[in-house]
């Protein structure tokens, strides 16, 4: 197999996986206006609750698959088998989840009356297992997966534009934002078999599978808890209104950590790859890998907190602007929820210490429960972001102490890690420069980012930053050759 560049799949993942998010946040001020703040939280909450029955029908089911599968991805028959029988085991998990959805229909009389809603965005559970998309992560195949997923995006915002008028599509909003992101599953059905052709089996070999499956999935379970329970609690607590807007500031949220987290998950299969082949390499692929998330994730963090209040107002409205400081205290959490991410996803699960992620994770998800109970109602959703941040923390303090027997920061070069704090602390005195000097929210917005980009990295390149060095080396060669 052809060894395909880490840093172009993190670049065609971070497109895709902005493209997740994208799509609700750049229709959003439309969106606000035709389905008003009511509807909007209405979509918000149904979501939170259908995302639930989508995690259940997943059982851990694409995070298995990619760790196992990397391993296996050169012996033809060996992953054929795997993946015949994961595919049947993900079937049966999404029936039964289907099932447990009309369950909670009948018992509860406040998820029956968002009964329309759930069922639409529950769909995606479906549309996840037949898609089977654990497949062409697999084998690395990011640029299929990018291309489909902009198409269909596309597609679904045209059709957004036409269908969605007013506060009474709430439902046709549901379908096309479900579509937006799980509809070009329906094209893997026939693309994956260019890799494999497996198929249903009764023979599962659950006797293999089931045990990591079910410790990924009651690790996802609690993390879902822990960043979910938030949006689910306000629902009890607050109007649709309230919760609409604080769906929208963790959407920004959710936005940023999803595009940095894209380093991570194209950095898992490779990991996996290597830990196999060459453990020589595997420190080393990891230093690099918390490098390169740090020099993006700072600057990042800080540009987010510093320029809150322009975000929200450019992205919804000043009806939103209230959401300023929910979106400050999510921009610190930005950063544990990265790193958290990191040591879990390319160290502990790689070495199948999930037992040891879902401790971590049980505890995060209990105390932002525990929290939740306490702050919300003094705080609202200030309250739940402040829970967020402290879930955040706890997981990420707990995932680098079980860690510390595969990896060590003492293999992070200290000279990189000092060039991005310096060059991080530069971004800061420009923004706060940029804020004070720029009157117009777009002006101060645009400059703000101009200027910090181009400090950031001209700074990173006079602190000798070893991934600066390498971007300048690379394409001076490229210029010296056209």
């Amino acid at each position: 197999m052809t060894k395909k560049s880490l840093k172009l799949n993190a670049l065609l993942n971070g497109i895709k996986q902005a493209c997740t998010i994208l799509f609700p946040l750049i229709t959003f001020p439309y969106i606000s206006r035709a389905l008003g703040n009511a509807g909007y939280g209405q979509y918000s909450w149904s979501r939170t609750i259908a995302n639930y029955f989508v995690l259940i029908a997943g059982l851990g089911v694409s995070t298995y698959a990619i760790r196992e599968g990397a391993k296996i991805r050169d012996k033809k028959e060996q992953v054929t088998q795997f993946c015949s029988e994961v595919f049947s085991i993900n079937v049966v998990s999404t029936l039964l989840s289907f099932l447990a959805m009309i369950v909670l229909f009948i018992v509860s009389t406040k998820v029956r009356s968002y009964s329309l809603f759930v069922l639409i965005q529950s769909s995606a559970m479906f549309l996840a297992t037949i898609g089977t998309d654990w497949v062409n992560n697999i084998y690395e195949d990011f640029l299929y997966i990018t291309i489909r997923y902009i198409l269909v995006q596309l597609v679904c915002l045209i059709l957004m534009f036409v269908f969605v008028r007013s506060s009474k599509d709430v439902a046709i909003y549901c379908l096309l934002a479900t579509l937006a992101s799980y509809g070009g599953n329906l094209l893997n059905i026939f693309y994956v078999r260019k890799y494999v052709k497996f198929k249903f089996t009764f023979h599962m070999n659950i006797k293999e599978h089931l045990l990591p499956l079910l410790i990924l999935f009651i690790n996802s379970v609690a993390i879902t808890i822990y960043v979910n329970s938030d949006i689910t609690m306000l629902g009890f607590y607050a109007s649709d209104k309230i919760v609409g807007i604080y769906s929208f500031a963790s959407n920004i949220y959710n936005l940023i950590k999803m595009l940095i987290n894209a380093i991570i998950v194209v950095a898992i299969p490779r990991v996996a790859y290597i830990l196999v082949k060459d453990k020589n390499q595997y420190s080393k692929i990891l230093s690099d890998t918390f490098v390169m998330l740090t020099t993006i994730l700072l600057p990042i963090a800080i540009g987010m907190a510093m320029l809150s209040k322009e975000i929200i107002v450019i992205a919804g409205g000043q009806q939103y602007l209230s959401g300023e400081s929910v979106l400050q205290v999510l921009s610190i959490a930005t950063i544990f929820a990265i790193y958290g991410s990191f040591y879990s996803n390319c160290v502990l699960i790689v070495h199948n210490e999930e037992k040891k992620c879902l401790i971590a994770t049980l505890i995060s998800a209990g105390s932002n429960i525990g929290l939740n109970f306490i702050l919300l109602p003094i705080f609202g959703m200030l309250g739940a972001a402040i829970t967020t941040i402290f879930a955040e923390f706890v997981n990420c303090l707990m995932q680098l102490y079980f860690s510390r027997k595969y990896y060590s920061l003492k293999n992070v070069s200290k000279k990189d890690m000092l060039s991005v704090i310096i060059s991080s602390v530069v971004v800061l005195i420009i923004c706060y420069i940029c804020k004070n000097i720029f009157l117009i929210l777009f002006e101060r917005v645009i400059f703000t980012i101009l200027f910090s980009v181009l400090g950031y990295a001209v700074m990173l390149y006079i602190t000798q930053n070893s991934i600066m060095k390498s971007f300048v080396e690379s394409l001076m060669k490229r210029i010296k050759h056209e």
